[in-house]
C-alpha cells in the first residue's frame, strides 16, 4: 500500500500504534537535529569570538607600541627643532615632511568653556541692548549674535573669538570689551585623543593616506 493512501480508519490498532511511534520518532529525531544544529552554531560563534578577541587584542597591543614609538621618536624631533631655532613648539599639532611622506600627529582638542562665559555672553547682550538703531548698528548686532551662537553640544566656537575681539576693538566699549574678555578668559579646550596621520605620494604624484584604523581599511573582496 502506498503510503499516500493509507487510510487510518482501515488501519488495525497495531497498525495506527505502529505509524503513531513511527511519527514520534521522526519528530525527536527532527528535534534532536535542530538542537545538534543550534548547538554548533553556538559552538561556532563562540569559537569566532575568542579567535577574535584574541586577534584584536594582538592587533591593539601592536598598534599602540608603534604610537608610542612614533610619539617619543617625534618628541626627541621637536627637541631638537626647538634648540636649533630657537623656538617654542605647539605640542597639540605638528606636521612633518620628506620625499613625498607627510606625517601629521599630535592631540585633538574640542572647544570648552568654564561657566563665566554666560557672564561674558550676558554683558555682550547687555552691550547690544544700548546700540542706536541705525544701520551700522543693526548690522553689528545681527553680526555678533550670530557670533554668540552655540552648537549642538552647547558650545560656542573657539572661531568666533577673533571677530569678536575685532568688533570689540572697533566699537571700543567698555561693556563691549569686557564681556569679550570674559569669554575670552573662559576658553577651557578638552583635551580628547592622539592621533596620527600619514600619507606619500606614489611615482605619479598621487597622494595616498595610509589607513590607521579598522574602519578606514577596505576590506579585499
Amino acid at each position: 500500500m502506498n503510503r499516500n493512501d493509507m487510510d487510518v480508519s482501515k488501519m488495525t490498532p497495531q497498525q495506527r500504534a505502529e505509524m503513531k511511534a513511527q511519527l514520534e520518532a521522526l519528530e525527536r529525531a527532527e528535534k534532536q537535529k535542530r538542537e545538534d544544529d543550534i548547538s554548533a552554531y553556538k559552538s561556532l560563534v563562540s569559537e569566532f569570538c575568542k579567535k577574535t578577541k584574541e586577534s584584536m587584542m594582538e592587533l591593539s597591543k601592536l598598534m599602540r607600541q608603534r604610537k608610542d614609538e612614533v610619539f617619543d621618536a617625534v618628541n626627541d624631533i621637536i627637541d631638537l627643532k626647538e634648540q636649533l631655532f630657537k623656538v617654542k613648539i605647539d605640542r597639540h599639532s605638528n606636521t612633518f615632511t620628506s620625499d613625498g611622506i607627510t606625517v601629521a600627529l599630535g592631540r585633538r582638542t574640542n572647544d570648552g568653556w568654564d561657566d563665566t562665559v554666560e557672564v561674558g555672553i550676558a554683558k555682550v547682550k547687555d552691550f547690544l541692548t544700548t546700540l542706536a538703531k541705525d544701520e551700522d548698528s543693526a548690522k553689528l548686532y545681527k553680526a555678533v549674535m550670530q557670533l554668540l551662537s552655540k552648537d549642538k553640544k552647547g558650545n560656542l566656537k573657539a572661531s568666533a573669538m577673533l571677530q569678536l575681539e575685532r568688533y570689540a576693538a572697533e566699537w571700543n566699549d567698555p561693556l563691549f570689551t569686557e564681556g569679550v574678555e570674559t569669554i575670552r578668559n573662559a576658553y577651557s579646550p578638552v583635551e580628547t585623543c592622539d592621533f596620527i596621520s600619514v600619507s606619500y605620494k606614489d611615482k605619479d604624484g598621487k597622494v595616498h593616506a595610509i589607513p590607521l584604523s579598522l574602519a578606514a581599511m577596505a576590506r579585499e573582496d
